[in-house]
């Protein structure tokens, strides 16, 4: 009888593991049901030095779920370096630039190339690549000296 106890304690624990692992998944698009990205940004014909590229599901299309930030290094970003990727479907991408060259403690990454600059991107529900060129016009905003007051 003990040795019964024991063993149907052994399998239900068996069981237990084994329907939480197919549950929850090893990894990968299982985890966060989001989809990877990856891509560049340019501006000007270059690769944007440093920035960040933020998607955000857009709500007014009926898209929802969580919105991702990456990093633009050289020109190129990857959801790899992020906490997940995109949930696929309608989603407003805005895009930060800088220049990389930061020349002291208050800009260490630069200072921006260009306004922030804001696209409607209709996403696949899988692994994608986009290739966003952010367009010439956009207006740099002005640098500020370390003694110009607030706004």
């Amino acid at each position: 009888m003990l040795f019964t106890l024991h063993a149907s304690r052994f399998w239900l624990a068996l069981v237990t593991i084994v329907l939480l692992g197919a549950t929850f998944g090893c990894g990968g698009k299982s985890d966060s049901g989001t989809y990877p990205i990856s891509g560049t940004v340019t501006y000007q014909g270059k690769p944007v030095p440093v920035g960040s590229l933020t998607l955000v599901p857009d709500s007014s299309q009926g898209n929802r779920g969580a919105a991702v930030s990456m990093e633009i290094v050289d020109g190129k970003f990857d959801s790899a370096n992020a906490s997940r990727g995109h949930v696929g479907g309608p989603h407003l991408a805005t895009i930060v630039g800088l220049d990389g060259n930061g020349d002291d403690d208050l800009f260490p990454m630069g200072y921006m190339l260009f306004q922030d600059y804001q696209v409607s991107l209709d996403l696949p529900q899988e692994e994608s690549t986009q290739d966003i060129v952010v367009p010439t016009d956009r207006k740099k905003p002005g640098r500020r000296s370390r003694n110009s007051s607030g706004p």
